[in-house]
């Protein structure tokens, strides 16, 4: 793992007793946002980034099982404290212990800004989901522009649907089809 992991990975650890204290408003809205991209109903959906989770409960309602996938074991242990609508798993964006084509749906909301080579993440996601399957990714638009994260979904292999910024978000999104 990256120094620049680590040091996140740390950090997340730090501050998971009052992550949500400091951010859940701003994130509840990007989520707001996000989920208007989900399908009605899917088997199987990964949180990709999940943090402490939650988005994890409204992501229950939509799929049958749901993965949520966060570096920073104790972000996972509040998640846990949530609620049981998810099987969580510690484990690095860039390599996760996924065979291929296993999600309908990858959801990835304000991760993609820590990761060193953001393409080598939506590669992940594309590898994961199956035909069809949809990826939704917001990373912050002082970081990253929608033209980008349109070019690295394709770069993927993913098919971009749209690539916009977020009304009333620090993020931008993307949209995309396996």
């Amino acid at each position: 793992m990256s120094t620049r992991k680590l040091e996140l990975r740390h950090r997340y650890d730090e501050t998971a007793d009052f992550y949500d204290k400091r951010y859940e408003r701003i994130q509840r809205e990007k989520y707001k946002a996000a989920v208007k991209y989900l399908p009605e109903r899917a088997k199987i959906i990964l949180d990709l980034g999940c943090g402490t989770g939650m988005l994890l409960k409204e992501l229950a309602g939509k799929g049958e099982f749901v993965v949520g996938v966060d570096s920073s074991a104790k972000m996972l242990s509040v998640a846990k404290k949530r609620g049981r609508e998810a099987a969580l798993i510690c484990a690095d964006a860039d390599h996760l212990p996924f065979k291929d084509k296993i999600f309908d749906v990858v959801v990835s909301i304000t991760l993609l800004q820590n990761v060193p080579v953001p393409v080598t993440m939506m590669k992940e996601i594309s590898r994961v989901l199956k035909p069809g399957g949809v990826g939704i990714v917001t990373s912050l638009k002082h970081k990253h522009s929608p033209e980008q994260l349109r070019e690295w979904a394709a770069s993927a292999g993913l098919k971009p649907l749209l690539a916009e910024e977020m009304l009333n978000s620090e993020d931008v999104i993307c949209v995309a089809r396996v």
